[in-house]
């Protein structure tokens, strides 16, 4: 599967790489008209094509839309002289709204599967405006979902152990951050989408440990004007 997921972002890649040499060529050969040219050969649809992409292929709804806002607003600001003041009176605004959304998606999400709502093994943890320390000792721990919105929360991990099978952690994080604690047994995957933020993996180990790879935790999400990062427990 992980040898397929790659296989996938190479050809994406190169397809992108190609489009982009392709209208290079195009435009000094003088076969693209210079009023196409300036708005294909610019930031604004830099970001569109990236958000386009996001959504579409990376499946990342909130990245997604962002990039693409952000890349229509650029070439509407460059080629159609609308007030640039204007743009951004109504772009933060989207932003705001494309959030809002975001969170509500996830949650009709979520009640597709109701057996997560309230199964011991599932973690719901949503810090707004302040946040915690929670310790989770399932003993088949099945992921989850961790929101947090100016604020964030300490995710203790150490005395749980993984189901069997591939799980996800869904993390939204906003003007805030998480910590996780994870057993240094376990195998994890890091695929959080960050925007002006970030989520790193700090796991560091003087003993080697071989992770059990039948059991896998998919640490997954969005992070924008945040933070978080993964520790051994």
């Amino acid at each position: 599967m992980e040898e397929k997921n790659t296989s996938d972002k190479r050809l994406w890649l190169g397809i992108l790489i190609v489009a982009i040499g392709s209208v290079w060529l195009l435009d000094n050969l003088r076969i693209i008209p210079y009023f196409i040219s300036d708005i294909i050969i610019s930031f604004g649809s830099l970001f569109t094509v990236i958000g386009l992409f996001l959504l579409f292929v990376r499946k990342k709804i909130e990245a997604g839309l962002i990039f693409t806002v952000i890349g229509v607003f650029l070439i509407l600001d460059d080629y159609y002289y609308i007030n640039f003041r204007d743009i951004w009176h109504i772009f933060w605004p989207a932003i705001v709204i494309i959030i809002g959304a975001s969170l509500i998606l996830r949650r009709n999400q979520a009640k597709l599967d109701p057996e997560k709502k309230n199964d011991i093994d599932f973690i719901n943890d949503f810090a707004v405006f302040g946040g915690g320390d929670r310790t989770v000792d399932s003993q088949e721990f099945k992921g989850g979902k961790i929101t947090a919105i100016f604020g964030g929360s300490n995710i203790e991990l150490g005395n749980a152990r993984l189901a069997d099978g591939r799980h996800e952690l869904d993390l939204f994080i906003l003007f805030g951050g998480t910590e996780i604690r994870v057993p240094a047994d376990w195998s994890v995957q890091v695929e959080v989408f960050s925007i002006l933020g970030g989520f790193s993996d700090k796991r560091k180990s003087s003993i080697q440990v071989v992770p059990d790879s039948s059991k896998v935790l998919v640490v997954k999400g969005f992070v924008m004007f945040g933070g978080g990062d993964i520790k051994l427990a």
